[in-house]
């Protein structure tokens, strides 16, 4: 639930399945004991980079954004949000429409699906991205020591591509304070992306693998010493993260900062790396 209420690019977080159920406990408050079908959430937030599959749609700018989602028997989710770019023009510089469904067949196993559509202004599209969607089929598997999340996904653009994602994480919580309303809450994680690589050939014999944006037009490089160009499926980045969420009753504020390391070396088509940065605070409404 707190991935969808953040719309973290880089992708796409999902929470482990027990962090899911604390934070949601949490946010609805220990004394109240009626189970609730409805529910509304607000939130806002800010961070030094939106990364989303392996690319930069903020150009690495900071950002900030609101969202509200409202949820159904604690499955099903629907979400809004709007995002600023620091310096960019108009104010808004995109929005986002997603639905999401989970469900929790055991203890050890659960899928969800998502949807979600982004569209940006056209004053921004040739700078930014134009519209697309995202398609999202995940399976949750706990092994107890980790739980891990596999995710298939399929971006629906100009430019349609399939990808991979395998998340590792570990969530553990602290013992509740403030008379049962506070807890502290850790999900340190390491995410692998997977998707298409260019492969590029040159005179010289030297092979390199890069990755170019799906959202702006393959520009091939002019350089004399390439030879030829192909495309293969494989391994993008690695994400290592730890989120850190203080919640007090029907509030919540999260901490998360990342490391992002291509699993490649391009000078003609570099790819994010180093540490990114973001903070998001909750309240439910309902």
């Amino acid at each position: 639930m707190f991935a969808l209420l953040t719309f973290e690019f880089h992708f796409i977080a999902f929470s482990q399945s027990d962090s899911v159920a604390q934070n949601g406990k949490n946010l609805t408050g220990k004394n109240d004991s009626i189970y609730h079908n409805h529910s509304l959430y607000s939130s806002i937030g800010s961070g030094s980079n939106i990364i989303f599959l392996g690319s930069t749609i903020s150009r690495d700018k900071p950002f900030y954004s609101a969202a509200v989602t409202y949820g159904y028997k604690n499955c099903f989710y629907a979400s809004a949000s709007a995002s600023h770019l620091i310096g960019v023009n108009p104010y808004i510089a995109f929005c986002s429409l997603s639905l999401n469904y989970s469900h929790v067949f055991n203890s050890w196993f659960d899928i969800s699906t998502s949807i979600a559509g982004y569209k940006t202004p056209e004053s921004l599209q040739e700078k930014l991205f134009s519209d697309f969607a995202f398609i999202n089929l995940t399976t949750g598997f706990d092994w107890k020591l980790i739980y891990t999340k596999l995710s298939f996904g399929e971006l629906i653009s100009d430019d349609r591509r399939g990808y991979l994602q395998v998340r590792n994480s570990r969530y553990f919580a602290t013992p509740e304070f403030f008379k049962g309303k506070g807890q502290v809450s850790f999900d340190p994680n390491i995410n692998l992306l997977f998707g298409d690589l260019v492969k590029i050939e040159t005179t010289t014999g030297l092979t390199r693998l890069g990755s170019w944006s799906p959202f702006h037009r393959f520009i091939k490089n002019p350089s004399s010493t390439i030879k030829s160009y192909s495309y293969k499926f494989g391994l993008m980045d690695f994400e290592f993260s730890l989120p850190v969420t203080f919640s007090y009753g029907n509030f919540s504020i999260e901490a998360e900062p990342s490391y992002i390391l291509p699993s490649f070396s391009n000078p003609y088509y570099p790819a994010p790396e180093g540490f990114t940065f973001f903070v998001n605070a909750y309240f439910r409404i309902l």
